[in-house]
């Protein structure tokens, strides 16, 4: 497959082989969690129609929407204590018949997949540990959201828009930092990030 036609939250085929013992082997449908840095290899998460192991490295996605009328017959089980990063070399379409097809999974059950992930990556952590990392992931993207909203106010008065969309953006901004410590760089201070910031406080 050519690199344009991989795309995240999208299943294919990957095949698992050469593996190494209790590695997940053989050629199999996985859904797409990420596309790396290096623009060619991905992390993804195995699918099976096997139930063992379901309710312990496995969750039940059911018939998923999209598949050819051949991979309906039986249930999709999602691997989360598998995933692993493969070069895009591995990838093969879905195909009903000889046509290639497009398989985006449901958005609400991707996000049920990242957070199993998530969960099954961090399992061996105290849970204090698990709370920490958990807390301090969240906290960032808050933060993160908040300076893309500030850098969207910095463009919207850039072309004049109307008070009103900023006002909203800034209400949104107050609601995010209000009670949140964070730390702006020189260059978030000189674009106007923490002046803005001030502002949402002050609304």
């Amino acid at each position: 497959m050519k690199l344009s036609e991989i795309k995240i939250g999208h299943i294919y085929y990957v095949d698992y082989e050469p593996v190494r013992n209790g590695e997940f082997n053989g050629k199999h449908l996985s859904v797409v969690l990420k596309r790396n840095n290096d623009k060619y290899t991905y992390v993804v998460m195995p699918l099976t129609s096997s139930a063992n192991g379901d309710g312990v490295n496995k969750i039940n996605i059911g018939r998923v929407a999209g598949f050819p009328p051949n991979l309906l017959t039986k249930n999709t089980y999602a691997v989360y204590d598998q995933v692993r990063t493969v070069n895009a070399s591995r990838f093969y379409a879905v195909k009903s018949g000889s046509d290639k097809i497009d398989v985006p999974l449901d958005k609400v059950i991707l996000l049920n997949l990242f957070e199993l992930a998530t969960q099954d990556m961090t399992f061996n952590l105290t849970q204090d540990d698990k709370i920490s990392v958990l807390k301090n992931a969240y906290d960032k993207e808050r933060f993160n959201k908040a300076k893309d909203l500030a850098y969207n106010i910095v463009k919207l008065r850039k072309v004049g828009a109307d008070e009103e969309a900023i006002t909203a953006l800034k209400t949104e901004i107050r609601e995010i930092i209000k009670c949140a410590s964070y730390t702006l760089d020189a260059k978030q201070i000189t674009d106007g990030i923490q002046e803005i910031f001030n502002e949402a406080l002050n609304c």
